[in-house]
């Protein structure tokens, strides 16, 4: 068996979690309120790695003075904890927070959902993937065109991007199967190779 305390832990705490396949026990409930509590307190390592990094760093050695901005904006989402009568100035930085994610989710969906979709639409149709494709994508069109009395090719069209929709979202539900057997995988190597090796690689 290993050696390495890391190790242990981590086959132990895996098993742990494992354990509630059969049923929910206190061990399990421990090692939950565990991975909350070290999430938790990682985040709050990271938030404040980012405020000597990002704003003490720069205002003690560089003289850079624009980073009290954001700053004094975050601090501004602690007001209420301090004076409720002041409680409405976390408006301002919710309002910030929200106006700058909002307008760089809108260019990123309109890039990579809008603008990316039609260039990779664009493509010569010199093999049967490039035609797939095309196919793929008017049906699709066809299939959400609801202004329009539906005609023949349309309703063809329209088939067409039922079935492509079909398949992408079986596609993507596999993506994520696979991915969830990836992570039990990488526990059962935990266990059955690093912690007791009973699976031999050669």
């Amino acid at each position: 068996m290993s050696r390495d305390p890391v190790i242990w832990v981590s086959a132990i705490v895996t098993i742990i979690a494992f354990s509630y396949l059969f049923k929910e026990n206190e061990l399990y409930k421990a090692v939950e309120h565990l991975y909350v509590g070290v999430a938790a307190g990682y985040t709050l390592v990271m938030g404040y790695n980012n405020i000597v990094s990002k704003v003490w760093t720069p205002l003690s050695r560089d003289g850079n003075f624009v980073v009290l901005i954001p700053a004094v904006i975050g601090l501004m989402l602690y007001v209420p904890y301090i004076s409720k009568q002041y409680s409405w100035i976390k408006r301002i930085p919710i309002a910030v927070i929200v106006g700058i994610g909002m307008a760089l989710t809108a260019r990123t969906q309109v890039m990579q959902q809008f603008i990316e979709q039609i260039k990779a639409t664009m493509v010569p149709i010199n093999s049967i993937n490039s035609f797939i494709i095309l196919l793929g994508t008017i049906g699709t069109l066809c299939y959400f065109l609801f202004t329009f009395k539906p005609s023949l090719p349309i309703k063809t069209g329209s088939e067409i991007g039922k079935w492509t929709i079909m398949i992408t979202l079986g596609a993507a539900f596999g993506a994520g199967i696979m991915g969830r057997i990836s992570l039990l995988i990488d526990r059962m190597f935990l266990i059955f190779r690093d912690w007791i090796p009973l699976i031999k690689l050669h």
